[in-house]
């Protein structure tokens, strides 16, 4: 395969609501797009979803380096998927793939949907034959919103039969009452957790976790500052569930370390915030050695080609104990493919078996939402 032609697009989408949380407040995606072209035109696609606050990246900066990363990629000729991969791995390795980890996703999966396309194939046969059996079940994402509106997407929630549920909180205060209302209106079989997005210091979120006992929440996200992980072990050794890491877990280098330190008894790994495809089934084998559960998540607004890979990973994963994703149907105006792939009742969604992603990008849609 020789990779012929890389171009690298701005998109944006308006979400059906405002989304917000502690750390993030919007009304659109703000994402890349990376489309892959090979010498006969055959075109593979990939996405990013840089987000400042978690990995420091900006949109602006972040599509800069996808451009200066395509540089080293295109005119390349690959003839093994062996050969490929190793290249992949060296340049995600690369200080500016590691500084701007949503642009080498975007490139990475861009490269990964063409060769597996050339190959008529899904892309999780690039790393197994046996993936997770499906259906795979999606969690629900519930993000701060005013009460009336958190009715309505709780009724959404217990409409499809969802059988988990995670509640985005700003505070102790507010968060006690949205727990409440999801225990009320949800009964007591649902799987419910929570994400703090840093909210709290340790003591405070010691606290917290205390209070909100008898609502029977499955794990707590994040709970503490990102930079904060003396707090994160603190709040873990002393807490009565599991604590998530997500902002404090970012690279290999970070999971390492937090497992070092015992400061969590989970991550959750997203596809843009790690770097892509490679770097996260490296995240999934460090975790399972060393007894961490692993939540598969996603960042607000991805449309479906990160939902396809998403979907993708936790096929390669075979076992992680929460996925997120697959939801653009409920959050976005619109998505740039030709058929929906967001999760329905009960929260399941198949495994995906067409060539590449398994998705086809409309590109009379994909054109109207650039912003280039």
């Amino acid at each position: 395969m020789r990779i012929n032609k890389i171009s690298v697009h701005r998109i944006s989408i308006p979400f059906n609501w405002q989304v917000s949380h502690n750390l993030y407040n919007g009304t659109e995606t703000e994402a890349i797009v990376v489309v892959a072209e090979d010498e006969s035109g055959l075109a593979g696609y990939g996405e990013g979803t840089p987000r400042i606050f978690v990995t420091g990246e900006t949109l602006d900066k972040a599509i800069e380096a996808a451009y200066s990363l395509a540089g080293r990629l295109a005119a390349n000729e690959f003839h093994t998927f062996k050969g490929l991969a190793d290249y992949l791995e060296i340049t995600g390795s690369l200080a500016l793939s590691q500084q701007y980890p949503s642009a080498w996703c975007a490139l990475e999966l861009a490269i990964l949907d063409l060769w597996a396309k050339r190959e008529g194939q899904a892309l999780w046969r690039l790393f197994t034959q046996k993936p997770a059996p499906d259906p795979y079940v999606y969690s629900a994402v519930i993000p701060v919103v005013p009460e009336q509106s958190l009715s309505q997407l709780l009724n959404m929630v217990k409409k499809l039969r969802l059988e988990f549920v995670k509640l985005k909180i700003a505070d102790k205060d507010s968060g006690i009452s949205t727990l409440k209302l999801a225990r009320e209106n949800l009964g007591s079989d649902v799987d419910l957790r929570v994400d703090c997005n840093g909210a709290f210091s340790p003591d405070e979120a010691i606290a917290f976790i205390e209070e909100i006992q008898p609502f029977g929440i499955s794990a707590i996200e994040q709970p503490v500052p990102k930079m904060d992980i003396s707090g994160l072990r603190f709040v873990s050794s002393r807490s009565m569930v599991p604590v998530i890491a997500d902002e404090s877990m970012c690279t290999l280098e970070d999971a390492k370390k937090l497992i070092e330190q015992k400061t969590c008894k989970g991550f959750s790994i997203k596809l843009s915030k790690c770097g892509g495809l490679i770097k996260c089934l490296k995240l999934l084998d460090i975790a399972r050695a060393n007894g961490i559960f692993c939540q598969i998540s996603c960042h607000i607004g991805e449309t479906a080609i990160l939902a396809a890979a998403g979907r993708h990973f936790y096929a390669l994963s075979k076992q992680c104990k929460y996925l997120e994703g697959s939801f653009s149907k409920y959050l976005l105006k619109e998505d740039i493919v030709t058929k929906d792939i967001s999760f329905g009742l009960k929260g399941h969604a198949p495994l995906l078996t067409g060539p590449g992603l398994g998705i086809e990008v409309d590109e009379s849609i994909f054109k109207r939402w650039i912003t280039d």
